[in-house]
């Protein structure tokens, strides 16, 4: 692992509230090995020639040194020109749009002045090199070529589509609407398939080339590349040297090797305007919560007093190990006493017809239905008061069908699902069971006819809703397992006051055991309870004694004072 003072030459990322053309960065560059050429550089032993060679080393010494050390602070889209620049937008005649002629007048009034090469100098959003550079780093210096992937995923980093080189300048006029294009290109659809989000980016760079060279894009190198977003992040790529080592970075051709550091040198809000933002900030975010509630609503709709909602959006999700091919299901709600619904509430539910398939030796059908309902729970005031308990959930009675090619129907069976008496999400599996004649009459009928046994109440999988005693007898009732089906649970509870006024001191524990608290917790609460009981009389036990100590050393104190 590096030390503190290497180098990080990763990305970094930076959140501010300050706007971002406060932002100022001083990079300075230093020149820490010579060319190879430089260095075998030796004076001819010709006595004629010496005085004129002396004076040419002279004046390459001090071109040397001037294009050693260079320090330049730089502002956000700042543009600083490079020599190449400066050559190309001197000349009015390679000026095309409305940027070139802006550069061709800073460089005119550039120009004018005293102006010598400089190492440092930026591009800025505008710059066509920033269109082609963004988003596309490589990891080495070798010069590789990037790969396909790499090329699209670059294409999804530009800020914007349309801030590029428009090919439909080249047709003479940009069309103002969507045009449908029957054969589009690769270059079209990800122009217009790819939604670009709003970033800017800067560029410092370093023009690393000899001084006697034509300046070329191939001696410029990327210092530091800058972007922020619509958020206000700011990503610096590399970091801020911070008081870590200088960064280092090498020429290709020359295998020159040069150091520079990236300070950010920025001016600190100062307390008035700290203050004066921090106002704006909550007015801002006073008026859009004012906004939201307008929309949403100043309350939420609450339960009655004494009611429990119960909110369940569930899905059936597979039926298997069923004879045939062909199923569906149909679900209805069981409602035991003192749980009701709205009118308008759907308590039965149909799904579509799914073919099987094997998997794993097992024929499975996928339905992935969706259901919602929505019941409330009101203890009925004229019931006895030992009563406290929660009643017992609804239930979901299911039966399964089947169709054949013949469109003749088949009963697969019957089962039911307890609703889950606990919130969140809960996984539950339906074993099904059908009736079975006594005699193989009804077995050659189901097979050819397609008729078979069926119950008149389909709650007789459970507790049937006709049954008013204490035991419940199915002797004789013959039956066969068919499969099961697997159904998801997402269950949601609200209730005002509900645990208070239900429960009593007797039956706290089964119904918060009902409502998915469980006795440990409401063990550890009473522990908690109890502990807090005995540090209040600890400390006023502890006060009290203090007080009577205090009586008591006071008079000899006095008399102390007095002798």
């Amino acid at each position: 692992m590096a030390g503190f003072y290497e180098p990080d030459c990763g990305t970094a990322y930076y959140r501010s509230n300050d706007p971002i053309k406060n932002l100022k960065l001083k990079v300075t560059i230093k020149r820490v090995s010579a060319s190879f050429a430089d260095e075998n550089v030796q004076p001819s032993s010709s006595t004629e020639s010496t005085g004129v060679e002396l004076a040419t080393l002279t004046k390459q010494k001090k071109k040397k040194k001037s294009n050693e050390y260079e320090e330049c602070i730089v502002g956000w889209q700042q543009k600083i020109f490079c020599q190449r620049e400066i050559e190309f937008y001197s000349n009015k005649d390679n000026c095309q749009n409305v940027l070139d002629l802006k550069y061709h007048q800073e460089v005119t009034t550039l120009l004018k002045k005293q102006h010598q090469k400089n190492i440092i100098f930026t591009y800025v959003d505008h710059d066509p090199f920033s269109h082609q550079q963004e988003g596309t780093f490589s990891m080495t210096n070798m010069m590789e070529k990037p790969s396909p992937l790499a090329k699209k995923m670059a294409q999804v980093r530009c800020r914007r589509i349309g801030g590029r080189h428009l090919r439909e300048k080249e047709q003479g006029s940009i069309p103002k609407t969507l045009i449908v294009d029957e054969n589009p290109s690769e270059e079209a659809k990800l122009r217009n398939h790819l939604e670009a989000p709003p970033i800017q980016v800067m560029y410092i760079m370093a023009d690393l080339g000899p001084s006697n060279k034509t300046p070329d894009e191939t001696d410029e190198y990327v210092l530091c590349a800058i972007k922020i977003d619509a958020n206000g992040v700011l990503c610096v790529r590399p970091d801020f040297t911070g008081g870590r080592r200088p960064y280092s970075i090498e020429t290709f051709m020359t295998r020159e090797g040069f150091d520079y550091t990236i300070e950010n040198i920025s001016k600190d809000m100062s307390r008035q305007d700290q203050e004066k933002e921090l106002r704006m900030y909550r007015e801002m975010y006073t008026r859009h919560n004012d906004f939201v509630q307008s929309c949403v609503g100043y309350e939420f709709e609450l339960p009655e007093v004494d009611t429990l909602r119960y909110v369940v959006y569930g899905e059936i999700l597979s039926a298997q190990d069923f004879e045939k091919d062909n199923l569906y299901v149909h679900m209805f709600t069981d409602l035991p006493k003192d749980w009701t619904a709205d009118r308008t509430q759907q308590l039965s539910w149909v799904t579509q017809t799914c073919a099987t398939k094997s998997v794993d030796q097992t024929e499975i059908a996928y339905f992935s239905y969706p259901f919602h309902l929505e019941l409330s729970y009101k203890r009925n005031p004229l019931a006895a008061q030992g009563t406290n308990e929660l009643p017992q959930f609804p239930r979901l009675m299911v039966e399964v069908s089947a169709t054949d090619s013949w469109s003749r129907h088949f009963n697969e069976g019957y089962s039911y699902l307890q609703l889950p008496s606990k919130p969140g999400v809960h996984i539950g599996k339906a074993h099904f069971w059908r009736p079975v004649g006594n005699t193989v009459i009804d077995n050659l009928r189901r097979f050819f006819i397609g008729g078979t046994p069926e119950v008149e109440d389909p709650t007789y999988a459970a507790i049937p809703s006709t049954f008013d005693g204490t035991y419940l007898s199915k002797f004789g009732f013959r039956t066969q397992s068919t499969g099961t089906v697997t159904v998801r649970f997402n269950v949601m509870m609200q209730s005002r006051a509900f645990m208070e006024s239900k429960a009593n001191k007797k039956s706290l524990g089964s119904l918060l055991e009902t409502l998915g608290i469980t006795a440990m917790q409401a063990n550890i609460t009473s522990v908690l309870e109890a502990f807090k009981r005995a540090r209040m009389k600890m400390v006023q036990a502890r006060e009290a004694a203090t007080q009577e100590l205090l009586r008591e050393v006071r008079p000899v104190y006095k008399e102390e004072l007095e002798d």
